[in-house]
């Protein structure tokens, strides 16, 4: 007997011996396969960091050029050239800058003379800053880079003016700020710096997403040319910052003139590890728990905790592929069956909510449903930023006269499954069908990004849809559907509304009255879609077209609308056709009634030769203001918005 225990003994050191070994060899080759794939994710996320801020200066540096272009190939202001008037050339560049928000515009003779500088009105006549810049311009016929002025960093293109042969030089660019930085790093994740550095002056610091301290340990390392020879390169190094290490990789930008431009782009290496370093702790406390658990098993657990155990198991693995069937309860009396029981409720519970989930997302958006199930119903709300979008059907009782009211339903059922799609492709939440009116939220209740790009992309995805729509009813010889779109951006209430027995939630406030306001708006305007100036701001991506100015019910102050162009690039045609367009806007707010007038009757003809039919109803709009201000004498405080009797 005691040469059996001694034997199973034995066997259990021998055992817990191999158990041993294999943990921590598991252990060791796990820390290192997760430190080298956190070297490899963060070298993977540097690369994708570098191409995305090198795609993003070569963007700014080609809008830049766009717009020298346009200037460089206009007539009033070659005119203005020719005067030699520095008072009138930098008024004129001034204007063109406000126009097309750039930073700064600058005008030199083919000598690299200075005409004239909107950041320094005062100066001319005088050898201007960029013979750099100018040199390569000579050579390539148009050259871009960054430099300073007055210590300030900005992105410059340089084009010449031609009359018709070239006769100076135009300079446009765009002052670079911490923004730049700051979104390079929200969308990647990684910590972005700019340096730069005059001929054989001390390098310095343009922008950076890094700490006080860690700024001045990487300036102090690149004067130190520490980190400059691994420009030369796009591999990843490591740069110690404040004892701490930064996967990093140093990338040359192109200056203007002798200067140079160095970006740097880390990641931390320790925040990297942070989950790692977490992971590894987890594992050692359940390595030990899985030895002690294996040597209290080996001696304790008998077989007839086997079979229930195994039954428990496949009962919580059917839970957890949505098979709520209910296993019969284990007959024991102990912790099992107790816990048999258990897993049984669980499993009842977690069907009777999966049942309300799918039938409250069949009623409301997901988004919605999900926003409801996480919190504790009760009626209030919350202040939030948001963007409304309302979309409506135009004249839908005629639409709908003489039809049989079941077609009715099938057909706005397959207009508003389409928008809903058009929707929810760019994230957006349906609030509300209000009959044949859609009600849509854009960052709520879930927060997103570009909120407002979104609502706007989501308005010409629906457009689209609605095009695809009316073939398909044309080829059914059924009438065709026309929408209106308004979209507005700002603070709203957002929560449950109604009573105790019975509540929606939903979003109330003056913004969406707004966006309601503005959808009513667009059949007077001949458009489909219209946008309030807070959403236009926050559209970076887009271009929009101004249409006025309103001042619509319930507000006090004069709301400035616009349409979102589709697409944003035009053509040489279509760019003077929205020159002149926003002139006679000009005009119209001047009071010159004559030159509006002719101006708005000029473009209402051109209208249909630019496929913009429906603009003249727009023009028309405008003309019948002409007529009704013409006649009066407007107050002091007149803004420019349209008469409201032109809307009834």
């Amino acid at each position: 007997m005691l040469k059996l225990r001694s034997f199973r003994t034995q066997l259990l050191l021998l055992f817990i011996g191999l158990l041993s070994s294999v943990l921590v060899a598991v252990f060791i080759a796990v820390n290192q396969a997760n430190e080298a794939n956190a070297r490899r994710h963060l070298e993977e996320s540097l690369q994708i960091t570098a191409r995305s801020f090198q795609q993003t200066l070569a963007a700014r540096q080609r809008i830049l050029f766009d717009k020298a272009r346009l200037l460089s190939g206009d007539f009033a202001f070659k005119k203005v050239v020719a005067t030699q008037d520095h008072a009138t050339i930098v008024s004129a560049l001034e204007n063109h800058r406000l126009r097309v928000k750039a930073t700064v515009m600058m005008l030199a003779d083919l000598d690299g003379v200075l005409i004239a500088d909107t950041l320094h009105p005062e100066q001319h006549q005088q050898a201007w800053s960029l013979q750099g810049l100018q040199k390569i311009a000579m050579e390539n016929g148009k050259a871009g880079g960054i430099q300073l002025f007055n210590g300030t960093p900005y992105q410059l293109v340089l084009t010449p003016l031609y009359t018709p042969e070239p006769s100076a030089w135009i300079a446009i660019g765009f002052k670079i700020t911490d923004r730049l930085t700051q979104r390079q790093a929200q969308q990647t994740h990684s910590d972005v710096s700019l340096f730069y550095q005059q001929q054989d002056e001390n390098w310095s610091l343009l922008a950076s997403t890094l700490q006080p301290e860690q700024q001045n340990d990487l300036l102090k390392q690149l004067q130190q040319q520490a980190i400059t020879s691994l420009s030369t390169t796009t591999n990843v190094n490591d740069i110690f910052l404040q004892k701490e290490a930064y996967l990093s990789m140093v990338l040359p930008i192109q200056g203007a003139g002798e200067g140079q431009t160095l970006v740097v782009l880390q990641r931390s290496l320790a925040k990297a590890l942070k989950p790692y370093l977490r992971l590894r702790t987890i594992m050692l406390l359940l390595f030990g728990l899985a030895l002690l658990f294996s040597i209290v098993s080996a001696v304790l657990m008998a077989r007839s905790m086997s079979r229930p155990l195994e039954a428990l198991t496949k009962t919580v693995q059917h839970i957890t592929t949505g098979n709520y069937h209910q296993a019969p309860p284990l007959q024991r009396h102990d912790e099992l069956g107790i816990l048999s029981k258990a897993v049984n409720q669980m499993s009842q519970g977690l069907q009777e909510r999966d049942q309300v989930r799918n039938l409250l997302g069949k009623v409301v958006s997901p988004e919605i449903a999900n926003e409801l199930l996480s919190k504790r119903i009760e009626l209030g709300g919350e202040e939030r930023q948001a963007t409304i979008l309302f979309s409506d059907i135009r004249q839908f009782t005629n639409l709908c006269e003489g039809r049989n009211p079941k077609d009715i339903l099938q057909l706005l059922n397959r207009y508003l499954s389409q928008m809903s799609v058009a929707i929810e492709q760019y994230d957006g939440v349906i609030d509300k069908y209000i009959g044949d009116a859609i009600m849509a939220l854009f960052d709520l209740p879930v927060k997103q990004d570009n909120a407002a790009e979104h609502a706007v992309f989501a308005a010409i995805a629906m457009s689209t849809a609605l095009a695809r729509l009316n073939a398909d009813l044309l080829k059914e010889n059924q009438s065709l559907i026309r929408i209106g779109i308004g979209i507005n951006s700002g603070k709203v209430v957002a929560g449950n509304m109604g009573s105790p027995d019975r509540l929606n939630y939903t979003v109330i406030g003056d913004s969406v009255n707004l966006a309601a306001r503005l959808e009513g708006l667009t059949k007077y305007f001949g458009v489909g879609i219209i946008v309030s100036e807070a959403t236009k701001d926050q559209c970076e991506q887009l271009r929009f077209r101004a249409l006025g100015r309103v001042q619509v019910k319930g507000k006090q102050e004069v709301v400035n609308i616009f349409e979102p162009l589709t697409p944003a690039t035009l053509s040489i045609e279509q760019e003077s056709y929205l020159q002149q367009h926003q002139q006679a806007l000009d005009y119209f707010y001047q009071q010159r009634w004559s030159s509006a007038h002719r101006l708005f009757q000029h473009l209402q003809n051109l209208a249909p030769d630019f496929n913009q039919a429906e603009d003249v109803i727009l023009y028309q709009l405008y003309l019948n203001n002409i007529a009704v201000y013409k006649e009066k004498v407007l107050p002091e405080n007149w803004q420019g918005e349209l008469s409201a009797d032109c809307f009834s």
